[in-house]
């Protein structure tokens, strides 16, 4: 089984799209039928539109005014509702139409709200690639042959667990099972089920009735569209408009907006939103993202995503040394990370949701695992996580995170290198120059050497000094935390050494010392909350931010970053930028 969507030396995705079953992606995705083909671009560039609400230009019609009518003006083929109108003209740019393969808690969230399932599905699936601490890049989520066997084995399992719903009289079985068609596929492919998908699975249906009774008929159905195409991918494509873009339909909207605050498929709600045509303008978008906020459900999506920004996803397959940190069991690195998940919670939906408490904080979660690693009392509650008051000379926020400072660290040190390179990439999303060939490899630890001794005679090397001298600067400041986060005054014998130096930054240049004022100019600074915003941009449309798309990054950061960045309000703002609606096409 090979990945349905293959990809020309553009990077554009050219495969033909095939039958609603999984197992017949060979001939994938063709029930789509859109006339102008089935590429999906990934690569950079794209159509203007205005962001602003500026006048057309000259030759053009604005039409960003009030939605058409219901049954008015063009349709989507096989639905009967409207299109979305065309974009405005000239302004900021828009992204490439895509298909985005589920990530594996996607496709967990959406299984259970499809069946009403009790809990989500734990059955395996192979892990999802992380890119730079993110789950979701569409270009990295592929479907190979092991993973392909894991849909064909979840759906086959849930499927028949499956209650059915009773056919009542009138009704015959036949007629009973094109209503589960239209009323489940609906749900199951976040759109209205075409007259040839309605065709396509009543023969099957009809088929698997003369070797099963009714229920088993429906539960073939629900086993074949847990693994269609039109399931495990979103679909941003769009309707062509005039010129090269192409307008989202209110479908697809809806589809990008649940999976984007609450990672699963659309509820009621907000299909019937766009059954009605009402997620056209950006403030209809708004107020369906604001009401998804509100549920339960927005919690571990956005949660998710700030333990992707500081990289700590990938905690559990990074290797630690035992005989260095035996204090660093299983249920400690368990407890890090559900200290990390507990504060990422506390300061979104208790506190004031913003980037700058996420990194100024003074306190954070301790439970008896915990205790003996951050140096204060143990709470006396076991294994439940207690909201305590840290040392304020030793943590403040994220940063002094042991779960963030042993993720970026070697298996038996610290690491200065790539705690610096995480700050001037990860956090102020800064590149750096390709190291060059042959650079040399740092010395390994020595008695009478501290890390940032050993670190500084590395870069002291003219083949390394170039990168170096923007990062290991930076990471000299977490010098006070060894490999897996613990607080030290002193390695070796010798006092550590935590002065520190931003340069080449917007508003952060100049020295500073230790992890506390770090994190103290880091909150402050509107270069790290464009960073911040950058990186919820790219998340939102599963791949990295454009070069060209700086200035709607920006203009979302700026009034936000006065009151500290509201992440909650990064999303609502994501949501109603022209990115959401509009793509480009060539």
């Amino acid at each position: 089984m090979r990945n349905p969507i293959s990809r020309d030396s553009r990077g554009i995705q050219t495969k033909p799209l095939g039958l609603p079953t999984f197992h017949h992606f060979s001939a994938a995705l063709c029930l789509l039928g859109i006339a102008a083909g089935c590429t999906a671009e990934t690569g950079s560039g794209g159509r203007k539109v205005p962001a602003d609400g500026a006048q057309p230009a000259p030759g053009t019609t604005q039409t960003m005014g009030n939605p058409p009518p219901v049954g008015s003006g063009p349709t989507t083929p096989g639905t009967g509702m409207p299109l979305m109108p065309p974009p405005t003209p000239v302004g900021a740019i828009v992204g490439p139409t895509m298909l985005r393969r589920l990530t594996n808690i996607e496709y967990r969230n959406t299984v259970k709200d499809l069946l009403q399932l009790l809990a989500i599905p734990s059955d395996p699936l192979q892990s999802d690639a992380l890119t730079k601490g993110f789950d979701n890049v569409s270009g990295s989520l592929t479907v190979p042959p092991g993973l392909a066997s894991q849909y064909a084995d979840i759906a086959a399992l849930q499927a028949q667990a499956f209650a059915v719903p009773a056919c009542a009289a009138p009704m015959t079985e036949a007629e009973c099972a094109a209503t589960f068609v239209t009323s489940f596929g609906k749900r199951a492919f976040r759109r209205p089920i075409t007259p040839a998908e309605e065709q396509t699975y009543a023969g099957m249906y009809a088929d698997q009735r003369t070797r099963a009774d009714h229920a088993g008929g429906i539960r073939h159905l629900v086993q074949t569209m847990l693994q269609s195409p039109h399931l495990l991918y979103r679909f941003e494509l769009g309707l062509p408009d005039a010129g090269p873009a192409r307008s989202l339909t209110s479908y697809e909207v809806a589809t990008e907006l649940a999976y984007l605050v609450t990672a699963t498929t659309p509820d009621d709600a907000l299909l019937a939103a766009a059954d009605n045509n009402a997620l056209l303008t950006p403030a209809q978008i708004a107020g369906e993202a604001r009401r998804l906020l509100s549920l339960e459900a927005a919690k571990p999506s956005l949660r998710r995503f700030v333990l992707s920004f500081v990289d700590t996803l990938g905690l559990n397959q990074i290797a630690k040394d035992a005989a260095v940190y035996p204090i660093f069991t299983p249920a400690v690195r368990s407890a890090v990370q559900d200290e990390t998940a507990a504060f990422v919670d506390e300061i979104l939906w208790k506190g004031d949701g913003t980037y700058a408490s996420f990194l100024s904080a003074p306190f954070s979660f301790v439970n008896a695992e915990l205790a003996p690693l951050y140096g204060v009392a143990d709470p006396g509650q076991g294994a439940t996580l207690v909201k305590t008051t840290l040392n304020p000379l030793e943590r403040q926020g994220l940063l002094t995170h042991a779960s963030v400072l042993a993720s970026h660290s070697k298996p038996g040190e610290s690491s200065p290198i790539h705690r610096g390179k995480f700050i001037r990439v990860g956090l102020l999303c800064q590149s750096l120059p390709a190291p060059p060939a042959n650079v040399p490899m740092l010395a390994p630890p020595q008695p009478n050497l501290t890390t940032r001794e050993r670190v500084a005679a590395h870069s002291a090397d003219a083949a390394c000094s170039g990168c170096h001298s923007l990062i290991d600067p930076l990471g000299f400041g977490l010098e006070n935390y060894d490999g897996i986060g613990k607080f030290r005054l002193n390695e070796g014998g010798k006092a550590v050494d935590t002065a520190g130096q931003f340069t080449s930054t917007l508003d952060l240049d100049g020295p500073f010392t230790g992890g506390i004022e770090l994190a103290t100019k880091l909150a402050a600074s509107q270069e790290a909350k464009q960073c911040v915003t950058q990186r919820a941009y790219g998340w939102a449309f599963g791949r990295s931010a454009l070069d060209t798309e700086r200035p709607v990054v920006n203009a979302i950061a700026t009034p936000l970053g006065l009151t500290g960045l509201d992440i909650r309000e990064v999303v609502v703002a994501i949501a109603q930028s022209d990115n959401f609606r509009f793509r480009s096409f060539r």
